[in-house]
């Protein structure tokens, strides 16, 4: 079993310790392969200054891989008395901008430390758009409330802390299906072979093989395919074969004997695993092989100086049963225009409406068999 190097801590730098409130003067959009080595080390020092930024898609590892998979990547360089004080990815399209990395970014904002300020409407003029729209904005946003719509969603995390077993054992104590998980992983393994879990696979067959599953069960749940555009698949292709100090591509897969039943793709960044793409195979489905992965995955947590894993946001019920801790992200958009504004929020009205509609999962799948690409315009 591969053994992967401790990580290392995520050191939140205080105000005392960064240069003095600022308010930014000067905005250059770049592409994002034009930032220079000084620019990234100052991302790097900027980022350091807010804890809400240690997830792995505030790496610039992860927008190298977007960049990679899609070329058109642009960064807002944003400085204050001539230095840099501030970066904001994004896609520009049809006039709108949008986080890097699309729909599958689940964590985003402007990088900079939490006292520097600017106007909104100023910087969208800037990078020649009319509108940010974001889905799961964290931390704090700048001089925002005046001309942003913005909704809540819960996101969910667990912490593992220093001792992950002890945080396991107090799972199964609270939730039944994670407590009766042993039953059926002692079936498994009976049945089929004895269970193992590789932590770090570097096998990229096998990448494709999680990323096969992955979209059936997007096909089977009536959800939209993730991996319906070249450039995700690419994009997951380069974080696996990264090996990075800091970021990483993890593929972790449980076996029972030699047989694959679960798998599961994230990001691994200082100790913070982002829990991005759990899958199984349908055939051992009897026997919940991906709870039998989680659990496995905490089991060796601490030996792979895994801390905390992160959920993300959604409404998938597995993720209050696997976590701890509950934040809330924003989703909604920045932009001086009433009328998008009003269109964003009407829309999300709409989407409320479904949800509670008593026959959604019909409904879904009638949608999803009409249009079976409805939605592709978030990866686009």
């Amino acid at each position: 079993m591969t053994v992967l190097p401790l990580a290392r801590e995520f050191t939140i730098r205080s105000s005392a310790d960064h240069e003095s409130a600022c308010r930014v003067d000067q905005v250059q959009v770049v592409p994002w392969g034009g930032l220079s080595d000084a620019d990234r080390l100052r991302w790097r020092q900027l980022r350091a200054t807010q804890s809400e930024l240690r997830t792995p898609f505030f790496s610039l590892a992860f927008f190298d891989a977007v960049q990679a998979s899609r070329g058109d990547v642009l960064c807002a360089v944003m400085r204050s008395g001539g230095q840099v004080v501030g970066f904001l990815p994004f896609h520009r399209i049809n006039h709108i901008a949008w986080p890097a990395g699309r729909f599958v970014n689940d964590a985003h904002n402007v990088v900079a430390h939490p006292d520097t300020t600017f106007d909104w409407c100023w910087l969208l003029k800037e990078c020649q758009v009319k509108a940010y729209d974001f889905h799961s904005m964290v931390g704090s946003m700048s001089n925002i409330e005046q001309v942003s719509f913005q909704g809540i969603t819960e996101s969910f995390r667990a912490d593992l802390g220093n001792d992950s077993k002890q945080f396991l054992a107090g799972l199964e104590k609270q939730h039944k299906t994670i407590r009766r998980q042993e039953q059926k992983s002692r079936k498994l393994a009976r049945e089929i072979g004895p269970i193992s879990i590789e932590i770090d696979c570097r096998d990229p067959s096998i990448l494709q093989q999680m990323i096969a599953w992955k979209r059936d069960q997007y096909r089977r749940t009536n959800i939209l395919d993730l991996f319906t555009p070249e450039w995700t698949r690419n994009m997951v292709d380069q974080l696996h074969r990264s090996n990075g100090p800091d970021t990483r591509g993890l593929l972790s897969v449980l076996r029972a004997g030699d047989t694959i039943v679960a798998a599961h793709f994230g990001m691994l960044e200082n100790g913070l695993l982002h829990y991005w793409f759990p899958t199984y195979d349908t055939a051992f489905s009897r026997y919940s092989p991906g709870t039998a992965l989680f659990k496995e995955i905490i089991r060796v947590a601490d030996r792979h100086g895994i801390r905390c894993i992160d959920m993300g946001y959604g409404e998938q019920p597995y993720k209050r049963k696997q976590t701890d801790t509950i934040t809330t992200v924003k989703h909604g958009c920045v932009t001086p225009s009433s009328v998008y504004r009003n269109m964003r929020a009407m829309r999300l009205a709409a989407t409320n409406v479904i949800k509670q509609f008593p026959m959604k999962t019909q409904l879904k799948q009638v949608l999803r068999t009409v249009q079976p690409n409805a939605g592709i315009s978030k990866l686009q």
